[in-house]
């Protein structure tokens, strides 16, 4: 039967002390790199990561198809990001839409040339997708602070490299 001592309660469970070693404190340490959404791996099979928000305006050209750039949405979601899609193909979109809103509104859907101003903010960052086809028309909406723009392409095409010159990064997948 355990007794209390007056003002320090029951005597608990006796137990090591919680020290490490010098030595002991490198297997502690916790892999820390950029934030943003994984995008794949690199050489060495680490993540490699795509900060999208940012405080200053960032452009990013996806050659592919467009469930990469789906993923990438939803990725970009799970960081707490909003994202706005521009599309032709709004029925290619629905579906991610609806499974991402599930009680919030973090993906819309626009049709081409109707992209609201989003009104970015540290606190509210946007990624605005572009899927507009191998011809996109230059965008009412552009980057901006905490507002990365993110143009798909589905091959490369004429305009390429006039969308080369302003992207930060350009990916390829096939």
């Amino acid at each position: 039967m355990r007794t209390s001592r007056f003002g320090f309660g029951l005597i608990g469970p006796r137990r090591q002390r919680h020290e490490l070693s010098p030595e002991q404190f490198e297997s502690l340490a916790l892999p820390v790199g950029d934030d943003g959404v994984v995008i794949g791996a690199d050489a060495q099979g680490r993540p490699s990561v795509l900060g999208l928000n940012r405080p200053t305006p960032f452009e990013v050209l996806l050659i592919g198809g467009v469930w990469t750039s789906q993923v990438i949405a939803l990725r970009t979601v799970g960081t707490g990001a909003r994202v706005t899609v521009e599309t032709g193909r709004q029925q290619m979109w629905t579906a991610l839409a609806q499974a991402a809103n599930s009680g919030q509104q973090c993906v819309t859907l626009h049709d081409v040339g109707r992209v609201p101003p989003q009104g970015p903010s540290v606190h509210s960052p946007v990624l605005v997708i572009r899927d507009c086809g191998m011809r996109p028309p230059r965008g009412r909406v552009s980057a901006a602070p905490w507002q990365s723009v993110l143009t798909l392409l589905p091959y490369l095409s004429p305009v390429a490299p006039r969308l080369m010159e302003n992207a930060g990064p350009v990916s390829y997948t096939h």
